[in-house]
This record gives C-alpha cells, sequence and structure tokens, in this order.
C-alpha cells in the first residue's frame, strides 16, 4: 500500500499550492468541448476543471460559470482566448463573476491580470515560446501552460520536451506542461522537467464525460500517435487537428468556397450572438489574410457541430494531440484522475534509485544479479 505521505509527495507542487488543488492537474480550456460537466468532474476529482469559453455567447459563458458553481465548490478555472470573436468580452464576463483562475490566449492579458488579482483570483496565460511567456510573467501572470507541438489545437514548433525545462530555467512563476501528456508516466516526466503540473486536452475528452458523439471517441481509441494533422490551413494559425477524410480535405484545400461560407456565416452569428451585419463588418477590417483565417475559422466550426452532433467521421473534425495514441479506454473522469495518481507513483517507484551492497547506483528498472 502507498502511504499517505508518498502520495503527497508525488502530487504536492508549486500548481497545488497556488490554486490549492489535490492535484497538479487541469484539463485544457476547450471551447466548444470543455463544459460545465466536464469542468466540475475535473474540479471535483482533486485537479482543476477549466471552462472553454471560447468564442460563445458571454450571455452563455456566464451561465456556464453559475452552473459550475452549482455543481462544484471547488476551484476551477476559464479559457479566454483574446484573439477571437467574444474573446475579450468572455474574460470580462469571467472578471466579473471572480472566477478563481482565469487562462488567456492570442492577445495581451495584463488587464485581466489587474482586475484577477484584486479580488484575490489567478490567472496564466497559455504560450508556446519563451518570449511570450516573459511576456507574460512581466504582465504579473502567476503561472504559464506551455503548449509543445505534440499539443491539440494551437500548437507551437517547439516540443513539450524542450519548452518546459527551458521556460523554468528563465521564469520565476510555475510552468504547465501542455503537449504528448496522457497518462502518469506524463505526469511524472512533466514535473522532473520543471513543470508544477500538467494541463491535457486529448485524454479528458475521451471520457464518459466528453461532449464528442461516440462515434469520435471510438475513433481516437483505433488511432495512433502519428495519425494527428499540423497546418495553418484549418484556422490560419498553425493547428493540430485528428487525421480524417474531413481534415485531409481540408488541409490540402487552397480555395475553400466562398458561397458556402456566405450561407453558413448567418448561422455564426447567431451562434456568437453577434449581429450579422457587424460580423462582417468586423471580418472585413481584418484585411485579406485575416478574412481567409476567419473564413476558414468558421469552416471548421461547422464541422466541428458535425463532430458533435451526428457523428459523420467523413464530415466532422476535431481537434486531437499526438497523445490520442496514448489513450486505449473511455473511463469516467475521476477513473482517469485516480489512475493518473497511481501511474504516477508507479512511476516514481520504478525510477527510484537502487544502491546496491557495492555501492553501485542504479536508476530505472531493478537488475537482479544472476545467483
Amino acid at each position: 500500500m502507498t502511504s499517505v505521505s508518498a502520495r503527497r509527495q508525488c502530487v504536492n507542487t508549486s500548481i497545488t499550492e497556488l490554486f490549492g488543488i489535490k492535484y497538479p492537474i487541469l484539463n485544457a480550456g476547450m471551447g466548444r468541448v470543455a463544459f460545465p460537466n466536464m469542468v466540475a468532474a475535473v474540479s471535483n476529482a482533486g485537479g482543476l476543471g477549466v471552462l472553454g469559453a471560447g468564442s460563445g455567447d458571454p450571455r452563455q459563458t456566464r451561465e456556464y460559470i453559475r452552473e459550475i458553481r452549482s455543481l462544484t465548490d471547488k476551484p476551477f478555472g476559464i479559457n479566454a482566448p483574446l484573439a477571437l470573436p467574444n474573446g475579450r468580452e468572455n474574460a470580462i464576463v469571467a472578471l466579473e463573476e471572480k472566477v478563481p483562475v482565469i487562462n488567456y490566449s492570442m492577445g495581451k492579458g495584463d488587464w485581466i491580470v489587474k482586475t484577477a488579482h484584486k479580488y484575490g483570483g489567478k490567472v496564466m496565460a497559455s504560450v508556446n515560446d519563451v518570449k511570450l511567456a516573459q511576456r507574460a510573467e512581466a504582465h504579473g501572470c502567476d503561472a504559464v501552460i506551455a503548449a509543445g507541438h505534440e499539443a491539440a489545437g494551437h500548437a507551437g514548433e517547439i516540443g513539450t520536451f524542450v519548452l518546459v525545462p527551458r521556460l523554468a530555467e528563465v521564469l520565476k512563476i510555475p510552468v504547465i506542461a501542455a503537449g504528448g501528456i496522457a497518462n502518469g508516466d506524463g505526469l511524472v516526466a512533466a514535473l522532473a522537467l520543471g513543470a508544477g503540473g500538467v494541463s491535457m486536452g486529448t485524454r479528458f475528452w475521451t471520457t464518459k464525460e466528453g461532449p464528442m458523439h461516440q462515434n469520435w471517441k471510438n475513433k481516437a481509441l483505433e488511432l495512433d500517435v502519428q495519425d494527428t494533422l499540423f497546418s495553418p490551413r484549418f484556422d490560419g494559425i498553425p493547428c493540430r487537428q485528428m487525421k480524417t477524410a474531413a481534415s485531409e480535405r481540408m488541409m490540402n484545400t487552397k480555395m475553400l468556397n466562398v458561397w458556402e461560407i456566405f450561407l453558413n456565416s448567418f448561422a455564426i452569428a447567431r451562434e456568437l450572438n453577434i449581429p450579422w451585419p457587424t460580423l462582417v463588418k468586423q471580418t472585413l477590417s481584418l484585411g485579406p489574410r485575416q478574412i481567409e483565417s476567419m473564413m476558414r475559422m468558421s469552416k471548421m466550426m461547422q464541422m466541428h457541430t458535425i463532430t458533435m452532433t451526428t457523428g459523420d467521421l467523413d464530415k466532422g473534425m476535431t481537434a486531437s494531440g499526438q497523445s490520442v495514441g496514448l489513450i486505449h479506454d473511455l473511463p469516467s473522469i475521476a477513473e482517469v484522475m485516480e489512475r493518473l495518481v497511481a501511474e504516477a507513483e508507479s512511476a516514481q517507484r520504478r525510477l527510484a534509485v537502487q544502491i546496491s551492497e557495492s555501492g553501485t547506483v542504479k536508476c530505472g528498472r531493478v537488475v537482479r544479479a544472476a545467483g
């Protein structure tokens, strides 16, 4: 049996102390995926659940925050990508609702830090390189999420195994590792690299609480670590998606169907609760390159809706990290959390230094001498 003290040693980190949580584990704040039931399940299991506000309607975001509070009394967070439509507005809602932890990305968040700290809130920025991380620290962030190349969605060019220890060298605030992590071995590895905790997306949407259609969860179990695609052609920013027929078509499409995008724009305006003329005006003001990015983003949103509803594997699309190849079942979030901690404890024991009678130091698996 593992002692209570050993378990505390395994999981007591700068991140658990910063956020007041039991385990240094977060779910990624996946837009249109990390809904209140997922957030509450992660927080109730000892981690930090993070709501994915994305580009959602700010009124709905406020309702989600209040729903989370009805489902858990534990700390939780919210992710607001500032460059997306409604991103800034959702961050403002989070501040008004005094969400304990706010995660921002794709923008300057010093104003978020200033307001959150007034009510005792914590702020973390998602980054994928050293300069962005240093800027976040200078703006007063309490931690950064380091999104390595292996991560789903808007990952960077630097792998987790290099990005995390480099940030641990140059920053004074805690680093949370994201990308390529789906089990307790990954948790221990991240801590060894200097991280204070981990953020996982793919592992959490492949659970009973994950909102994806069952067809997509089952598809994830068939995939290996090479079965993702990384391209700027999904939404204009380098982005990692699950490798499917639809994502391959989109990645290889140089010119989108403008008429189809135009027709879809009305549904997007309704979903975002933005008047259609305002949406068009904002889009046209961005310039040719950004207009194409917004067009691709609208197409991706349409395909994601298919993923969540009909389960059509030929027409839908979803973000997925390379860690999809490490996922082999669809448990509950509570089961995932307990397993992660048990696996981490096992990994620590496996890596414990073994000192033989002759004084030889042996790391890793114990090697027994013959005779």
